[in-house]
């Protein structure tokens, strides 16, 4: 279970997939002077997800008919894996606005939401009516996010090769260069899947080059994740637990909680294979633990699964 990232500013899922357009969901545009929103956005953008959150609440309770307050505090819940509290917010902004454009960017941020919490026929959903109005607003970098939702969808269900169709599709589309670091993180994950491990390192190391000459660290410690889990399945544990340390470190830096669970899954893998089982449970355990808190009922449902296949095999 790798990581897919999403056309937004970072990851993801790690099992799904991530890009960044100027900075899709993270560029959303505010027509206003309200300046709690403004300020939200800003720190949004700038990583600093806690305080987004702070002033993202104020702004609510300042403004509670303003679709963009909603979607900025979704946004900072989002960031940091708190998806039950992001979906609320966004579906509040979704009806709060007529835009299509405004629209386009909500249904896209709800897909991945969706995604996230297992719900992989809504989000289906979401990311068509955002592919919809991106055609009829002729905007392609944002008919390249939600091809790429799609096609996380499509590797959520195991159809790999339409997957990837659809991710080469999103490539084709992204004109931000940026953007292209989570269609090729999300292309690794396939070839990965295909037991094309080559080939998916070569494309995990392209998305971090893309990530590191633009300075979206958060991406580029998901990235890492993916890779170290990649390095596990070739046996290469020694680089498996350098990347997947690297990760550890940069996603609890940014706080994401989601992406926090998913390491520790990676970890319970890597110590399983070199055999420490007691130490392995211990980090499945966290991964369980921190994955129901925050929603993500399917990937919880994963690390129990492997639970159970650990103590059977004692």
């Amino acid at each position: 279970m790798p990581f897919i990232q999403n056309n937004h500013k970072e990851i993801d899922n790690l099992s799904s997939t991530q890009s960044n357009q100027e900075e899709t969901n993270n560029n959303y545009s505010i027509q206003n002077d309200y300046e709690e929103i403004n300020e939200c956005l800003t720190l949004n953008n700038s990583g600093d997800y806690k305080k987004a959150i702070e002033v993202g609440k104020l702004a609510v309770e300042k403004y509670p008919k303003n679709s963009d307050a909603y979607y900025c505090l979704g946004e900072a819940y989002f960031n940091i894996g708190e998806f039950k509290l992001a979906y609320k917010n966004f579906k509040k902004a979704e009806g709060l606005t007529n835009n299509k454009e405004d629209l386009m960017q909500i249904y896209n941020r709800i897909g991945q939401i969706l995604e996230k919490m297992g719900s992989l026929d809504d989000a289906f959903t979401y990311y068509n009516k955002s592919l919809s109005l991106a055609k009829d607003l002729g905007n392609t970098d944002w008919q390249a996010a939600a091809l790429n939702g799609i096609a996380n969808i499509y590797y959520e269900k195991e159809k790999l090769d339409k997957a990837l169709s659809y991710y080469n599709k999103s490539l084709s589309l992204q004109t931000n260069e940026k953007g292209k670091s989570s269609i090729y993180n999300n292309i690794a994950i396939i070839y990965d899947e295909m037991l094309a491990y080559e080939e998916a390192i070569e494309y995990f190391q392209k998305a971090i080059e893309m990530d590191e000459k633009y300075g979206n660290y958060h991406s580029i410690s998901q990235i890492k994740l993916n890779l170290g889990e990649t390095y596990r399945k070739m046996g290469d544990y020694e680089n498996a637990e350098k990347y997947l340390t690297e990760g550890l470190e940069g996603v609890k830096r940014a706080g994401d909680k989601y992406l926090e669970a998913a390491a520790y899954y990676f970890f319970g893998r890597l110590y399983r294979d070199k055999g420490d089982e007691e130490t392995a449970k211990e980090y499945y355990i966290r991964a369980y633990n921190l994955f129901k808190s925050i929603g993500a009922e399917e990937n919880a449902q994963s690390v129990l699964n492997e639970i159970k296949e650990l103590d059977k095999s004692k």
